[in-house]
């Protein structure tokens, strides 16, 4: 017995190891997203595009490319967002970007967040814990011992070990016969919820929960403090798409979340600039039942309407480049 527990504990430290190096050759391999990849591939054949959004479902689900580059001459945009993509998720599609000559981006629009949190719905999915390469734990790890949450730290390195074992095989996503949509190459990567599978929230609900997050957004007086290692991600984050003649700039989309006011925080501190479309008083559009989806997404209408908001705010700043 206790010569196998040596053999069993040397061959689980072998593959440890073959993990931890593999990791290190490629940090990416681990994440897979079978839509996010297919537009990553058609991107890598239509240099044509020089502009990218990246994000979550609020970016995936709710800017109209094709409208953004009818709105702003010389712009070819291209919505490379991922549903349940959150920061460390976009963060290595942004290096994946930076790293690969076949993407030719002039301007990349990052979704700001701060959700790094580890659930127990993420924890469970392959994909989530594959955006826990070295620099993205590392990153996790400072940003939760910031916020002094040591829980999250110890969550993120058992991501990390999760990673390098790979053993998870869960899907966290809707199996994708054809990750090759019509969104992919005909929409420029938009894709509305109306074409997905997720339901549109009853009536009666959703406007009682329009109502409630405006409570809530508007009851929200902390005088939030930006995250110190989220700044100096993001700022190292710029400065690296600046080496490669990228401008970064953030997007905050609407509509607010409650705690959306944690994230205005942050416009006066990064030396990027920062779209903000959360403001419900200058946006009331996007918390009109006819606009939205759901709890927190709007509906193709809604997106055209976000999009058509956002074009000015982001030609104003391409035109002072």
């Amino acid at each position: 017995m206790k010569k196998f527990l040596s053999i069993l504990s040397l061959f689980v430290a072998i593959m440890f190891v073959i993990g931890l190096i593999k990791l290190a050759i490629s940090p990416n391999t681990n994440y897979s997203y079978p839509f996010l990849n297919a537009k990553l591939d058609y991107l890598k054949k239509h240099p044509e595009y020089n502009l990218y959004f990246i994000g979550s479902s609020k970016v995936n689900d709710q800017i109209d490319s094709k409208l953004i580059d009818e709105k702003i001459k010389g712009i070819k945009s291209y919505n490379l967002g991922a549903n349940a993509g959150f920061n460390l998720e976009n963060f290595q599609t942004l290096e994946y970007v930076l790293q690969n000559p076949s993407f030719k981006p002039k301007y990349i629009v990052l979704e700001l967040q701060d959700k790094i949190n580890i659930t127990r719905q993420n924890l469970k999915t392959e994909r989530s814990f594959g955006a826990f390469n070295y620099e993205n734990t590392l990153f996790a790890m400072k940003f939760q011992k910031e916020e002094h949450d040591y829980k999250q730290v110890v969550l993120s390195a058992a991501s990390f070990v999760l990673n390098v074992f790979h053993f998870n095989k869960c899907h966290d996503e809707r199996t994708i016969s054809n990750a090759y949509d019509i969104s992919v190459d005909q929409k420029q990567g938009f894709s509305a919820l109306e074409y997905s599978v997720v339901p549109r929230m009853k009536e009666a609900k959703l406007k009682e929960v329009i109502k409630t997050r405006l409570e809530k957004y508007h009851a929200d007086n902390e005088k939030h403090v930006p995250n110190k290692i989220l700044v100096e991600k993001i700022n190292e984050l710029a400065e690296k798409c600046k080496k490669k003649n990228i401008q970064l700039i953030m997007f905050i989309p609407g509509p607010a979340e409650p705690d959306a006011k944690k994230l205005l925080v942050y416009q006066n501190v990064l030396k990027v600039p920062v779209i903000s479309l959360v403001n419900p008083d200058a946006y009331p559009e996007f918390y009109q039942y006819e606009n939205r989806w759901d709890t927190g997404h709007l509906n193709e209408k809604g997106s055209r309407i976000l999009s058509a908001k956002m074009a000015p705010l982001l030609e104003e700043i391409l035109d002072k480049k």
